[in-house]
């Protein structure tokens, strides 16, 4: 095999294949050749030099710490950061996406909530005319049905944490398979894989609670505002 090396010469080298490796990441995979550094030195005629030092932390909060105490003249320090700016703006517009998807369906549920309020409200117009006239008052049955709408979040809350605890974990243990999509410019395996972020399903609780509040509030007004004649016959015609 003939090899360009830095200095421009042509050099022949043999090469012996002890083995095919996975990572099962395609874009690493694909471009990427173990070998002893000796070898790999003559090949580029850098004996006894690198061209580039990985440092692998186990705590990435202190990148820039550590980063900062190897600087120095000799070489050039460059974070993971620095080195690739497309991982960073990917993670970013997956912020943007997921705020958007936990709006969308911030909104379904809303949607959801004030229609089977509004549909209580009309199913049990009677009923509220008799709890109005035997003199339960407005606030009485605006907080009946807000009581209503708190215990459709609970339930929903504890459903969806039990459903999706079970699909984040079979996602964290066997990921999902996509293959090989072709992206360039960092790596990603041949599988994804969820875990869970105690901060989000905070975030998505406290706001699920204020949403379903928010839209009861609709109906609750509507119901307390019912005259307890009008109820009695059934409302307006």
């Amino acid at each position: 095999m003939l090899i360009n090396t830095s200095n421009g010469d042509v050099a022949q080298q043999d090469f012996i294949i002890r083995g095919i490796y996975t990572t099962h990441t395609p874009g690493f995979d694909q471009t990427t050749v173990f070998m002893p550094l000796a070898k790999a030195q003559a090949i580029t005629q850098t004996q006894n030099h690198a061209t580039l030092i990985f440092v692998l932390l186990k705590d990435r909060a202190q990148t820039a710490a550590v980063a900062q105490s190897l600087t120095t003249t000799q070489y050039q320090v460059i974070t993971w950061e620095q080195a690739n700016p497309l991982i960073l703006q990917f993670t970013q517009f997956t912020g943007v996406y997921m705020a958007m998807l936990y709006l969308i369906i911030l909104g379904i549920t809303a949607t959801v909530i004030i229609n089977t309020l509004v549909m209580s409200v009309f199913e049990r117009t009677r009923e509220i005319g008799i709890l109005a006239a035997i003199g339960m008052r407005s606030s009485s049955i605006m907080g009946m049905f807000f009581a209503e709408s708190t215990l459709l979040a609970v339930g929903g809350i504890a459903m969806g944490l039990a459903l999706g605890g079970l699909v984040v974990s079979l996602c964290a243990k066997y990921g999902l398979p996509i293959g090989n999509v072709g992206v360039t410019g960092f790596t990603l395996r041949d599988r994804i894989y969820a875990y869970f972020e105690p901060s989000q399903a905070i975030y998505l609780i406290i706001a699920t609670f204020i949403i379903t509040l928010l839209a009861a509030l609709y109906p609750a007004i509507m119901a307390a505002r019912m005259e307890p004649v009008e109820a009695l016959r059934g409302g307006k015609k």
